[in-house]
């Protein structure tokens, strides 16, 4: 037997007559009837008999469309799983980002994807670039979001998504607000908040100072790019950070000014290598992307 003819037994089964499981199937009724005796010969039994008329099963076509019910709720069960896969992955998802991600621009693409997706579970972990790439490799995450990748970082594929100028903030009433730009050399001698000795963008930083011979007093450091924008508003010293970071912590009463020359902060996506990606990173990875090019934009 194959599945054609049960559906059609099926069929008749539901609507009572070959001319209406015709119809429910979009064929021909000698087709049904053609696909009920060939069932019925592979069976080794009868289906149907026929009364004044009316087509009856028989005890054993009973039976058989007992087990046949049962087998088709399962296939259903199936299809819509299918469908809830389809539409929302497997309904959880584990997001690995660096505080300059999980601060800002993070939690406003997680409400976005949970207006599309309000059903799929998220959790957000934050640490460091090198921790989060950890998290991407060994799947404790389904992908990572950091500013900087290591030489040697195993485990993962880096994908870059956005690379954007920094910028430099200042004090309320700091000397240089009066400058449409600042350049490196304005900054020499200046107090420079900076992130910790072990962040890859601090190492990168310092190297650009260093590359120009420009000299900064370094007595003040912190572990998150946030907390830098609320000493600069305190008027503890100057930095240069993410347009991200700036943007959103405005509030702590910071000046923005354009940075010369160019420093960019890149933003990596982290995918586990040898790893297929989920529907869900997929789609979460979509939304991420299109709201970080309309900030980049100012849309």
């Amino acid at each position: 037997m194959n599945f054609k003819q049960v559906e059609a037994f099926r069929a008749v089964m539901l609507s009572g007559s070959m001319t209406a499981a015709a119809e429910a199937m979009h064929t021909s009724q000698p087709n049904i009837s053609r696909l009920i005796a060939q069932l019925e010969r592979a069976s080794g039994f009868r289906l149907f008999e026929r009364f004044a008329g009316r087509l009856m099963p028989t005890e054993e076509g009973k039976a058989l469309f007992r087990d046949v019910e049962r087998a088709f709720v399962g296939l259903k069960s199936l299809e819509e799983s299918v469908q809830r896969i389809r539409q929302v992955g497997t309904g959880r998802l584990r997001i690995g980002a660096v505080p300059s991600m999980s601060l800002t621009i993070l939690p406003r693409v997680v409400q976005r994807f949970r207006q599309l997706y309000p059903k799929v579970a998220v959790s957000v972990h934050t640490s460091d670039s090198a921790t989060v790439a950890h998290w991407a490799a060994s799947q404790f995450c389904d992908f990572g979001l950091v500013t900087y990748v290591g030489d040697e970082t195993p485990g993962i594929v880096p994908e870059l998504i956005c690379d954007v100028p920094g910028v430099c903030i200042l004090p309320p009433e700091h000397h240089l607000s009066a400058a449409s730009v600042i350049r490196v050399e304005d900054l020499a001698g200046e107090e420079f908040i900076s992130l910790l000795h072990s962040d890859g963008t601090r190492l990168r930083i310092d190297h650009f100072f260093q590359s120009v011979g420009v000299k900064r007093l370094l007595s003040l450091e912190t572990h998150f790019a946030a907390t830098i924008c609320m000493m600069v508003g305190m008027g503890m010293g100057v930095s240069l950070v993410s347009p991200w970071v700036a943007s959103e912590y405005r509030h702590t009463g910071i000046q923005v000014r354009p940075f010369s020359p160019d420093f960019r902060f890149s933003s990596y996506l982290l995918h586990p290598a040898h790893t297929a990606e989920s529907t869900l990173s997929q789609r979460f990875t979509t939304v991420l992307e299109s709201m970080m090019r309309d900030a980049v934009e100012g849309r």
